[in-house]
């Protein structure tokens, strides 16, 4: 049986109507009864080009592969740290897949038959005019900081440009990416702009106020940095360009990892070396190795694995330490004693214990619970139950 648009949108609650209309700025000033937001969701999703600009790249790239597909196929696909976009809104069609590390992801016939046509167009365009750079660079300096000033963002974006007209132009493109609007945060009195990683802000800024107080200003980014740290999305991570990075990418791939499955790896790292060291954050970090333990004939060339990761992870910016290293600073450095090691290498993990490691390590690239109603506590601006809630059984 074949749904129209307005009939599928009508299946859904008045909520989620309006959490799409906001999305795209096309919320009205006041609520209406259900049956004319879904009129106004239904008339707006009806000319794809103009909603499909308002989409970042990764979403866009989804929508293409699902199209490229074809209608009503599923794909298998590594689930990033927290639902994409069209997952929100329900663009696209999520459901299990055999693998537990992958999920299934299809679109429909009736937004294929709606965007089919223009999807390739529109990530074309926006490849050409520098629509992807500056998304590049903007997740990559909230990515770079975890949480940043807005007055310090701007710092950091508008210093280089001289052009008085450019510059407005690109002011105005800012204030209206999504990142911009989905992203930000009050802490005392200022409004920050956060990564989508970080998973508490609340506690960063406590954080950072109790323990690492002594940082007090945010260091310098180059350009090239910035746009480095915001590719790749949902599986961003910095320094693909250092050589600690090129190590880390080395290393991954010696090891196994090729493709989108390397990223989601080196993400993870990413991710986990912001953490503060203790032994459940080690175990975490050096999880790509020591899960591949029985593979390393030797434990020399264990150390050597383990080097890279731990090189790496005290090179990169610590949200934490406002967007400073470990070998700056000299704080929340990671290390790993011989003795430590040997303890692994040498101790064949269990099937429980390597279960309980993964949930651990899997723990740190889910979002805690909240209500169904609260905001998720990702920030995206959305209910928990039609965000992260969503993935929850």
């Amino acid at each position: 049986m074949s749904y129209t648009l307005p009939e599928i949108l009508n299946s859904r609650s008045k909520e989620e109507i309006e959490a799409t209309l906001d999305y795209f700025n096309e919320l009205p000033l006041r609520s209406g009864r259900k049956q004319d937001m879904v009129k106004r969701l239904s008339a707006y999703l009806s000319n794809p080009k103009v909603w499909l600009e308002k989409l970042m790249e990764p979403d866009l790239r989804l929508l293409q592969k699902l199209c490229k597909a074809g209608p009503d196929k599923f794909v298998d696909m590594i689930p990033g740290d927290f639902p994409s976009v069209v997952e929100v809104l329900r663009l696209v069609e999520t459901g299990d897949s055999d693998s537990e590390d992958y999920i299934r992801i299809g679109i429909s016939s009736i937004f294929y038959n709606l965007i089919a046509k223009d999807i390739d167009g529109v990530i074309s365009r926006k490849e050409q005019d520098g629509s992807f750079e500056l998304e590049h660079l903007i997740l990559g300096i909230v990515n770079f900081y975890g949480a940043v000033p807005l007055r310090t963002f701007v710092s950091c974006i508008c210093d280089d440009y001289t052009d008085l007209a450019l510059l407005g132009h690109l002011i105005k493109l800012i204030k209206e990416h999504p990142i911009i609007r989905m992203y930000q945060e009050n802490y005392r009195g200022e409004t920050y702009l956060v990564s989508p990683y970080v998973e508490n802000f609340d506690a960063l800024m406590q954080k950072r106020r109790s323990a690492c107080k002594g940082i007090r200003r945010y260091p310098e980014i180059r350009r090239e940095a910035a746009e480095s740290c915001g590719i790749d999305s949902p599986f961003c991570f910095y320094g693909k360009d250092t050589p600690e990075g090129k190590a880390l990418v080395d290393l991954l791939y010696c090891i196994g990892y090729e493709g989108d499955a390397l990223l989601a790896v080196a993400h993870s790292v990413w991710i986990n070396a912001q953490f503060e060291p203790d032994d459940n954050n080690t175990g975490m970090l050096l999880y790509p190795v020591t899960s591949v333990i029985d593979e390393i004939p030797t434990f020399e060339l264990f150390r050597e694995y383990v080097d890279v990761i731990l090189a790496y992870a005290n090179k990169v910016p610590k949200w934490l330490l406002k967007g400073r290293s470990a070998e700056e600073t000299g704080m929340m450095r990671y290390s790993a004693s011989d003795s430590y090691l040997e303890s692994l290498y040498g101790h064949e993990m269990s099937e429980s214990e390597s279960e309980a490691l993964m949930k651990l390590f899997d723990s740190v690239h889910r979002v805690r619970p909240a209500g169904p109603d609260d905001p998720c506590p990702c920030g995206s601006g959305f209910s928990y139950r039609f965000c992260h809630g969503r993935h929850v059984s």
